[in-house]
């Protein structure tokens, strides 16, 4: 039976159904094999199942969806939505697993992920007991994943990676000297002992490197205050001065913007407002927001959720802690906070206290059950599009006993706050933990896993061990 229908008309209806129903229409007829591999038909698809419902798209490899070809597009719309359906499940289904054989006999004490390369760049730092740091470098995406870049350091002073795609080289190190160093990568290097390259180097003194995002760098000086400089005018550094806190106000995460730096630490979180341009002599910033935490936090993971397509306002920002107290709820809670957009922020006046990018004080969107036990290992981390995964001691229900065994659970958060409408805000006091771990990746009846990384893109995790290893779950 023909097709009565114009095909223009079809298409628009094909763009409403399932990928499903899409593959069983296709095997009706000629005619619909043929509309059915249009672009049309499937960027429609794209923007309905995908984009609009803010779930990443992996296989990219740093191209944007527009440059796919109809095959690809289509390729990457039923890969996307199969590892969403795995990666929220109750027990997402590994397919694939490798380990990656770091330095023996050394414990994992950074994991991250390089922006940029399609995420397939792995960034290691592992410590020796004869008080060797060994930084790596790992090309997850080759077959088997490779280590490209390795330096060793008799005493590293601090790391911190670059945020930013368009920044000025891939991290700064603190060297032993004092230095701080820009290192780059150089893909062509034979051997992976000379692949890190000094970019730059500044002489600036420094008591440790917390965070790099494009070209500002925040340290903390010898005086334990934290400083705000661009690599390309050092000496001309920005302190970011609360004097509440009292000490040690332990640096934990930040968003450094051309605006606003948001800052957080142990017991407190901050909002500075930055000036129009980096100020050429050295300057003292105080904060517009002071947000005070209830208890300490032990461990805690901080992003600017993704936004929604067409979104221009600023993206809500995520973050999650576990407190640390000595009464047992805090620790064996994990809280999800969410800082939402201000609706009323004016872009053409500066930011101040009457005229915050976003709303204060936070929202606490979920508690979430995590127990871990006295004196074991924890580790969390965040990602753009709501996932969170952790580490924690809940394994009675896999060994039936309590005194050893890790857990890899997480959950994706619900969509962020974007309107005017006010969410009604659960209060700390009640401390009932609303939510579980909706999934759970991985489990071992062992206590090695010391440290997590997240790539949400691509449907990755990877955890570093006590021994040096690193293992790698794939989830597509």
């Amino acid at each position: 039976m023909g097709i009565e229908l114009p095909s223009d008309i079809i298409c628009l209806i094909l763009g409403h159904l399932r990928v499903q129903d899409i593959l069983n229409v296709r095997q009706a007829s000629k005619e619909f094999l043929e509309l059915t591999k249009l672009r049309s038909v499937w960027e429609s698809l794209l923007h309905s199942h995908v984009l609009h419902q803010n779930i990443p798209l992996p296989g990219l490899s740093g191209r944007s969806y527009n440059e796919l070809t109809t095959t690809e597009m289509e390729t990457c719309l039923r890969r996307a939505l199969k590892l969403r359906r795995n990666w929220i499940s109750e027990s997402p289904l590994i397919s694939n697993q490798f380990t990656l054989a770091g330095i023996p006999d050394s414990r994992i004490v950074s994991l991250q992920v390089l922006p940029g390369h399609g995420h397939r760049r792995l960034l290691s730092l592992s410590f020796e007991q004869s008080r060797v740091f060994t930084l790596q470098c790992w090309d997850i995406a080759a077959s088997p994943p490779i280590c490209i870049a390795r330096r060793a350091f008799r005493r590293l002073g601090g790391m911190a990676v670059n945020v930013s795609l368009a920044g000025v080289g891939v991290l700064a190190v603190l060297t032993p000297n004092f230095n701080i160093e820009i290192l780059s990568l150089d893909l062509e290097a034979v051997d992976p002992d000379h692949a890190f390259v000094t970019s730059l180097t500044i002489d600036e003194p420094a008591k440790n490197v917390l965070h790099f995002a494009n070209s500002i760098l925040l340290i903390r000086d010898n005086n334990e205050g934290l400083c705000l400089l661009d690599v390309h005018n050092p000496q001309a550094e920005v302190e970011l001065r609360n004097e509440n806190p009292p000490p040690p106000a332990h640096f934990l995460d930040a968003i450094i913007t051309p605006a606003f730096v948001l800052l957080l630490r142990m017991t407190t979180l901050e909002l500075y407002a930055l000036p129009p341009t980096m100020p050429f002599t050295t300057t003292t910033l105080y904060p517009i927001v002071v947000f005070q935490w209830p208890w300490r936090i032990d461990n805690a993971g901080m992003t600017q959720r993704h936004p929604p397509p067409g979104y221009q306002g600023k993206s809500a920002i995520s973050v999650f802690i576990r407190f640390s107290s000595y009464f047992p709820w805090a620790i064996n809670i994990l809280h999800h906070y969410e800082i939402r957009p201000n609706a009323y922020f004016s872009n053409a006046s500066p930011i101040s206290a009457t005229n915050l990018p976003y709303e204060f004080p936070p929202v606490l969107r979920e508690t979430i059950g995590s127990p871990v036990r006295l004196h074991a290992t924890s580790d969390l981390a965040i990602g753009p599009y709501g996932t969170a995964v952790w580490i924690d001691s809940h394994t009675e229900d896999y060994f039936f006993h309590a005194d050893r065994g890790q857990r890899l659970a997480g959950m994706l958060a619900p969509s962020p706050y974007f309107g005017t409408e006010e969410d009604e805000e659960v209060e700390l006091s009640d401390q009932i933990a609303t939510a579980a771990a909706t999934s759970v990746y991985a489990y071992h009846e062992e206590d090695s896993w010391v440290k997590v990384a997240l790539d949400e893109e691509e449907g990755r995790i990877f955890l570093g061990h006590d021994d040096g290893l690193i293992m790698i779950l794939e989830y597509v």
